[in-house]
């Protein structure tokens, strides 16, 4: 009997000296004020962030809170879109591979606290967090969801167009920041888009304004389709870190064409839609003549955007033109249109001044011409 038990407890004994080497431990980090470095122990499975614990927001329709990092761990909570939650800085150190409402993510687990103080891991393409308090974790999981979802050559133009925004301190430089947006929104469009089309649900893709100062994502309904749009105040703050005058004057001209929020939209500020088939021309507000007031000064021998100030200033011209729909009273709109002519802007070609000479002759039999103004009062 004495054997018996001896023999239980060596076992015992074994067994427990076992499952203690096989227990996977959590990597630590130590700082000092010089640097931080992570210090790998048994089995470096997670990864311990520095920083203060932040929110995290749920941007999928549902998700799911496990006991550990793994899609086969017991569920211990769920959550829905919208919801905050608190990371705890660990992270798993491995990417699992899921698809999520019909796009496919490689994104590791994070660690959340629960209203019961109990820990659990959300998986990292359920969330978005302002990556601004949290660097590292805009490193593990943002800037690696975008080389998944854009592939490596898209998302390294956005790492690229992130660190200019932060450097531009030129005109040439400014200027070359400028173009490079405008390919990152048409390049980012298209692929979200094609998400859009593909995905059994609504896909998130507000995380990227994470990524990208000065450009922003929109979600149109109506038209069921993402945009990028330029924020304005951020691009007249990226202005002024230059010495040059022109980049300031030309963000001005594009301040002015969209005045009501300074985001830079698809349809211009002096256009107002009324439906999904109306667009109203708003001239008699003045916007247009403040546009090319500042069109006047913006114009220069160098050049640097002359090609996009001409492009709005044909925007705007066309639309006095060949609108069909006036929001304001006839007398504004002809107001409005008389002191435009008589700037005599130099920067108008004959045929811009024919286009609006016409206009006005129009305008005084504007029912015989079946043009509508003064909409605003329902006319």
């Amino acid at each position: 009997m004495k054997k018996l038990v001896f023999y239980s407890f060596f076992i015992l004994l074994i067994y427990s000296f076992v499952s203690c080497k096989n227990e996977p431990q959590e990597s630590t980090i130590t700082s000092n004020s010089q640097d931080s470095t992570i210090q790998e122990q048994t089995t470096p499975n997670i990864l311990q962030l520095e920083g203060q614990p932040i929110s995290l927001v749920v941007t999928t329709q549902k998700a799911i809170v496990r006991a550990a990092p793994s899609i086969e761990a017991a569920e211990i909570a769920r959550f829905s879109k919208g919801d905050s939650l608190l990371f705890t800085n660990r992270i798993s150190e491995f990417n699992t591979a899921m698809k999520l409402e019909g796009v496919a993510y490689n994104e590791p687990w994070l660690r959340i606290i629960l209203s019961d103080n109990k820990m659990g891991w959300i998986y990292g393409a359920c969330i978005n967090f302002d990556a601004t308090q949290q660097v590292q974790l805009k490193e593990k999981v943002l800037d690696q969801r975008a080389v998944a979802l854009f592939g490596a050559s898209l998302a390294q133009q956005i790492a690229v167009y992130q660190k200019e925004v932060k450097t531009a301190r030129t005109l040439p430089a400014f200027r070359t920041l400028y173009s490079r947006a405008q390919l990152l929104k048409d390049s980012l469009e298209k692929q979200m888009n094609i998400y859009l089309k593909t995905a059994h649900t609504f896909p998130d893709f507000f995380w990227l304004n994470e990524l990208m100062d000065g450009l922003l994502v929109h979600y149109i309904e109506s038209q069921n389709k993402y945009y990028l749009f330029k924020d304005l105040r951020v691009w007249q703050m990226i202005s002024t870190q230059t010495d040059a005058l022109e980049d300031d004057q030309f963000v001005e001209v594009l301040l002015a064409s969209y005045p009501s929020d300074s985001i830079a939209f698809y349809f211009y500020g002096w256009q107002l839609p009324v439906d999904s088939t109306t667009m109203c021309s708003l001239l008699g507000s003045n916007i247009h003549i403040d546009v090319l007031d500042k069109i006047g000064v913006a114009l220069d021998s160098n050049g640097y955007f002359n090609a996009e100030i001409k492009t709005i200033k044909q925007a705007l011209i066309d639309d006095i033109a060949v609108a069909e729909h006036y929001w304001m009273p006839l007398e504004q709109i002809q107001q409005e249109l008389n002191a435009i002519l008589q700037k005599k802007y130099t920067f108008l070609s004959s045929g811009d001044r024919i286009a609006l000479k016409t206009r006005r002759q129009l305008l005084q039999k504007h029912v015989e011409n079946n043009i509508a103004v003064n909409l605003f009062e329902g006319q």
